[in-house]
């Protein structure tokens, strides 16, 4: 450490040393500016094969940024995010320019994107922050939750996987490490669509639903025990795919006449769900014409037909039941969940969450 502390600025030196030869202009007792500073500190003391890789990342084109990422494995000793803060930058700016502007993800009124969704640079991305995140201390000072609240609103089941994977990996501390007094991390207003993904299956009446799906397809295998329906593609009726492929949607509408608020509840019901050729998104624009959907309620209602469509086959019915129990197990490691998950309990999964 003193070999390393001898390569810094004289300044810095001193903070480090705790002396106080330092300009009266730079009051240190400022708790921003001492912030700062350690975060230079920080920088100054990056390992160089963690430099050598983050700078690696950023020569590289934006538009190339899944080439040199593809191959990061960590080989590195005990891991410090702060160390990492420059390629988390670099990150924030990708998904800024790629990811911030697109309709298919802010499930604005016209949600179709011209651009194809970069899918594989943003699975390795999340594939190397995942790494980090279960590698290395002081994880709680990342700031780029609003991203990962874009991308659960894909319609492509293996990005929301890697999405879930990623905030469990952020908000994850090793039991063993709690007495240490480390600082757990919240999800803040992903807490809703993590709640809305938990809920799965499950119309207003069969409550989350998820069971009566099991059963009722139990009813219909000869082989035996299974989860989701067989590919039996048209010979069958559907009858044992009506349950979880119903989608019912209850919100209430508030509309102000004449300076005076009243509300009225509306209610989409869809039932087979999985015979329907379009994709979720496609359906989505469809309920949101025809019932008017505020924007506030589209994410739940998008969450809704997911599921209900994915019973169009068992691969997805599976991935989804793996969403589901990725976002119940972040959802309880968050530290700021608590409402959530007394209404995950509490509830039915019809909507009144955003």
């Amino acid at each position: 450490m003193a070999g390393n502390r001898s390569n810094l600025p004289l300044r810095l030196q001193q903070i480090l040393s705790g002396g106080r030869s330092v300009s009266p202009v730079l009051k240190l007792e400022s708790e921003p500016i001492i912030i700062c500073l350690k975060y230079v500190i920080i920088w100054y003391l990056q390992p160089p094969k963690v430099k050598a890789f983050i700078d690696r990342v950023i020569k590289s084109p934006l538009h190339d940024i899944a080439i040199p990422l593809s191959g990061f494995r960590w080989e590195f000793k005990k891991g410090n995010f702060n160390h990492w803060r420059p390629l988390f930058v670099h990150f924030d700016t990708y998904f800024k320019t790629y990811l911030s502007c697109r309709k298919d993800l802010l499930l604005l009124d016209h949600m179709s994107d011209e651009d194809p969704f970069p899918k594989h640079s943003v699975m390795q991305i999340l594939r190397v922050m995942q790494i980090i995140f279960e590698n290395c201390q002081n994880k709680s000072s990342f700031g780029g939750l609003e991203h990962f609240k874009l991308l659960l609103a894909s319609i492509d089941p293996d990005i929301i996987i890697a999405t879930l994977e990623t905030l469990s990996a952020l908000v994850k501390i090793n039991p063993s490490k709690m007495h240490l007094g480390r600082k757990l991390i919240g999800c803040g207003s992903l807490n809703s669509r993590l709640l809305s993904l938990a809920q799965g299956w499950g119309s207003k009446e069969e409550g989350l639903g998820l069971h009566s799906c099991v059963v009722a397809n139990e009813r219909n295998q000869h082989e035996g025990l299974c989860l989701f329906p067989s590919d039996i593609g048209d010979k069958c009726d559907g009858s044992q795919h009506r349950l979880g492929s119903t989608l019912h949607y209850e919100y209430n509408m508030v509309s102000t006449i004449e300076e005076s608020k009243s509300s009225s509840l509306c209610v989409i019901k869809i039932p087979d769900l999985h015979t329907r050729k379009e994709d979720d998104l496609s359906i989505l624009k469809q309920c949101v014409d025809q019932y008017d959907v505020p924007l506030a309620h589209r994410f739940s209602l998008l969450t809704r037909i997911r599921y209900a469509h994915a019973f169009r086959s068992p691969r997805t019915c599976r991935l989804y039941s793996r969403i589901s129990i990725l976002a119940f197990i972040v959802l309880v490691q968050s530290n700021d969940a608590h409402d959530e998950l007394m209404s995950f309990f509490a509830n039915e999964p019809s909507t009144q969450m955003s």
